[in-house]
């Protein structure tokens, strides 16, 4: 497909300004962050420290608006390569319709105009990108110019915590009040500290990556008398709930032969899928915020402990764990959902594609609304984290923020196609089997997604600590929050008292 040029000169932001002084780059990464002029009043070029005077971008013919610095000049960011470093990308833009087309244009506009060049490339792992982010910044860094992409992790938050974030608020490139990529989620108000921000999230032009739902085996269904389409159409009317697909699991749970033994379960998945599904769903966080803004443990809100134990009550009577015995491999269940042994998966999208490999043809569901969230379909939401290492100075962390907000912002002349997630939907479309599973549920969830407190609690291991242990030999949901609300509180005082 051929790109073409918008014919439409739209602003992509503010004139930006540079700002003066320079980051500390000493083991513990603090230093002094510098102040910004007052906005709206003076601009300084991002190779000086002398503020000048506001000037209108200028026309020069170019599809796009100009951001210019004190000279009415395109502000320069002096050939600089700043490198976007995650662990999956290959640098690689998908180019399958005319908004990848156009965003491609568009980023190849702003480097050749403000003279840079953008890479967005694997460098570390999954694992170990909290770490290799931490090192980076505690041995003062190198001559890149990197924006780090981290995950949500004890490690991050003590990393936070320890001053080798850079506070983003400094950086007034980066409009966390107006600009849709840094507003339409929580990042910066979640890795936040008083007025200081250091953290952001502008992938998928700011809207909240698609996480948990329930998938389900249509031929599994259609066999238990059960019409598939009903269940997309009581989640667009607003009746998919708990007790919809409680009746569902009855159903389909049952001895097909008569032998005493069932043949086809309600469910299967990972613990902590399912965990988190009915305690968000119903509105609730396993960490909460309290009056103050301080961390409290939430285990026991009504609403929580609503969902444990509706949790509880689907794993003892509809749950494909009961027909094996406690020695099976932890993630048995995937092959017992490829030989359609059950009918209901509650798991990630990024499963879709393992999920999906039977003939069997499989729909994609929101997890199903709880009794006390009204009729709003809640989320687990988790999002990955970019950073600049505060061991940067003014200049340089500037330029980075500068090229990361071009390089993951609105294409100008898609505002309504971003607005209605027509552009993330096109991704979805080949992971999937129907299309109301991104029309219908992929669209709920981004819009619903919600984060779990206790992500940011350094040494609180959600998964470890609590979810884990939730079920195992047979543990009750009271005797586990008793054993869990010790260690937690320990943890959870430490981290308010950095507060």
């Amino acid at each position: 497909m051929k790109r073409k040029f918008l014919n439409q000169i739209i602003a992509v932001g503010a004139t930006a300004a540079m700002v003066a002084g320079l980051a500390g780059c000493g083991q513990t990464g603090e230093g002094q962050q510098p102040e910004n002029p007052d906005p709206g009043t003076s601009v300084a070029d991002p190779g000086t420290t002398d503020p000048g005077t506001t000037t209108e971008p200028v026309d020069d013919g170019s599809p796009y608006e100009v951001i210019t610095d004190e000279n009415g000049n395109p502000i320069d960011l002096g050939g600089v390569e700043v490198i976007i470093r995650d662990w999956w990308s290959n640098n690689e833009l998908p180019s399958n319709n005319d908004y990848e087309e156009a965003r491609i244009d568009y980023i190849d506009w702003c480097q050749e105009t403000y003279n840079f060049t953008v890479t967005n490339i694997a460098i570390s792992d999954w694992g170990a990108a909290p770490q290799d982010f931490a090192d980076y910044v505690m041995s003062g860094g190198d001559d890149n110019y990197y924006v780090f992409t981290i995950r949500p992790d004890a490690a991050t938050t003590s990393a936070m915590n320890e001053g080798l974030m850079y506070d983003l608020s400094t950086l007034d490139c980066l409009d966390f009040d107006h600009n849709p990529i840094f507003t339409r989620n929580q990042i910066d108000e979640l890795y936040s500290n008083g007025d200081k921000i250091y953290a952001m999230y502008a992938a998928n032009n700011g809207f909240s990556e698609a996480r948990a739902g329930m998938y389900f085996n249509k031929r599994v269904l259609e066999d238990a008398g059960i019409d598939p389409q009903s269940i997309y159409d009581m989640q667009d009317a607003g009746t998919w709930t708990w007790d919809a697909w409680i009746k569902m699991l009855d159903t389909v749970t049952r001895d097909i032969d008569n032998d005493g033994t069932i043949d086809i379960y309600g469910c299967g998945e990972n613990y902590g899928d399912l965990i988190k599904g009915f305690i968000f769903s119903n509105g609730g966080t396993e960490v909460a915020y309290d009056s103050d803004g301080k961390f409290r443990i939430a285990l026991e809100d009504p609403n929580v402990l609503e969902g444990l134990n509706m949790c509880k009550e689907v794993m003892d009577k509809y749950d494909v764990h009961n027909a094996y015995v406690n020695d099976e491999a932890w993630d048995f269940y995937k092959e017992d959902w490829l030989s359609g042994h059950f009918a209901f998966y509650p798991g990630q999208v990024w499963e879709a594609d393992n999920v999906r490999q039977m003939d069997d043809e499989v729909g994609f569901a929101i997890f199903p609304v709880g009794p006390s969230a009204g009729n709003n379909y809640h989320s687990y939401a988790s999002e990955n984290l970019y950073v600049i290492p505060a061991c940067y100075d003014a200049d340089k962390a500037w330029k980075c923020a500068f090229a990361y907000m071009l390089y993951f912002g609105d294409v100008p002349g898609y505002e309504d196609f971003i607005e209605n997630l027509d552009g993330l939907k096109a991704g979805y479309y080949s992971k999937f089997d129907d299309t109301d599973s991104v029309d219908s549920t992929v669209v709920k969830i981004i819009k619903s997604g919600g984060y779990e407190i206790g992500e940011l609690v350094p040494n609180l291991r959600i998964g470890e600590d609590f979810e884990w242990n939730l079920y195992a030999g047979g543990a009750d949901v009271s005797s586990v929050i008793e054993a869990t609300k010790t260690a937690w509180q320990t943890y959870i005082d430490e981290a308010n008292a950095k507060r």
